[in-house]
């Protein structure tokens, strides 16, 4: 009975171990998801402001936003490729967050191309994945 309790005892810790490293690759992924998120929003904002400031083109900025939300779509993809990374609460709101970011930069865009410096301004204040201020 020892000798089992003790094999008993390694499948265990076994698991315990393969399943905390596990967790702790899911944390590390979805941070870096996060960060990623979190840049490309930053980067959404900083194009914004150029074209309303006068410094960026119309035709430069459109083309940037565009450059920007194909990057959110392509780490959309990434983070939806591992299917424990949207059943994981915190996966699951970032991609619906990553989502937002989306259609907001869809309409940043079309704000440009019409020349709506009103409506891009509302926008800016929507974005919803920016750095949080505490790092």
């Amino acid at each position: 009975m020892p000798r089992q309790l003790g094999r008993a005892s390694w499948i265990v810790f076994a698991a315990v171990a393969l399943g905390s490293a596990g967790c702790s690759r899911q944390d590390e992924r979805l941070q870096q998801h996060r960060e990623k998120f979190e840049s490309l929003g930053s980067s959404t904002a900083a194009i914004g402001e150029a074209w309303l400031a006068g410094q960026t083109s119309g035709t430069y900025t459109s083309t940037a936003l565009q450059q920007t939300f194909l990057l959110v779509e392509q780490e959309r993809y990434a983070l939806a490729s591992a299917p424990d990374a949207l059943i994981d609460p915190r996966g699951a709101e970032l991609s619906q967050a990553a989502e937002r970011l989306s259609r907001l930069i869809a309409a940043m865009i079309h704000d440009v191309r019409v020349a709506d410096a009103t409506s891009l301004r509302k926008h800016l204040t929507t974005i919803p994945i920016v750095p949080s201020k505490s790092r």
